[in-house]
């Protein structure tokens, strides 16, 4: 295993980046489909009737990113068997992967948070501390599930790695893995900072829900990049 590859980050971000850009050119009526049902579900949830529309949305975004980790690795692809794979099996099996990687990094962040606060005492619920706190549990979240991650675009080719391969094939580069998919997504956040500060609070989920597949695409393509870049790397995984 050549454990000394390094992701180069730039050259990553870019390549990410011109990947978003040709699935966006590729899927153009996909693309504007989501964003048209970002909209609608964006008003409800302003409206407050679209708990359920806005976690719904959410999932509907699996195919998204299975679309997208297919472009990557594949090439021009589109939303059928070889990228949705036979049943619905690799959209079930993507999500559930997803929940395992957001359930464990959450549990890795309790612990520490639990030792602050007894620790602490009443001290930590003022002043500075709960910010510190805060940044420091987001850290531990993203570090733990960065590694994990990279077992989500492999099930694009219908046979994903297992989650300690996926733990091997990051070794080396947790930096790289944590700061490319924030990085890749700061236009967005930018975006999205400058939305709320200068729309009415009743456009502010219209925007962050149509928002939600540039996102996704995003943070595919670097996923997949990165993959695709660590298996070349180290062919025995």
């Amino acid at each position: 295993m050549d454990s000394g590859y390094k992701i180069p980050l730039l050259d990553s971000l870019k390549w990410s980046f011109q990947w978003a850009v040709a699935v966006v050119l590729r899927h153009q009526k996909t693309v504007a489909a989501y964003a048209a049902a970002g909209v609608v579900v964006g008003l409800l949830v302003s409206a407050g009737a679209g708990g359920l529309l806005a976690l719904i949305y959410w999932l509907a975004s699996i195919p998204l990113a299975l679309l997208t980790h297919a472009e990557v690795l594949r090439g021009p692809s589109a939303l059928d068997a070889q990228t949705l794979g036979q049943g619905p099996g690799r959209v079930i099996g993507y999500l559930i992967d997803t929940i395992l990687i957001g359930l464990v990094a959450g549990l890795s962040a309790l612990v520490p948070f639990l030792a602050i606060v007894l620790l602490t005492g009443p001290a930590s619920q003022g002043g500075i501390m709960p910010l510190v706190l805060a940044f420091m549990l987001i850290v531990i979240v993203v570090v733990v599930a960065s590694r994990p991650a990279l077992r989500l675009p492999s099930r694009v080719l219908g046979d994903p790695i297992s989650w300690s391969q996926a733990w091997q094939l990051g070794k080396g580069n947790t930096v790289g893995l944590v700061l490319g998919p924030f990085l890749v997504c700061t236009p967005v956040m930018i975006i999205e900072l400058i939305v709320q500060a200068i729309l009415p609070d009743t456009l502010i989920n219209v925007v962050t829900m149509v928002l939600l597949p540039a996102q996704v695409v995003l943070t595919c393509a670097f996923l997949s990049v990165a993959y695709g870049q660590l298996r070349r790397a180290n062919p025995e995984l």
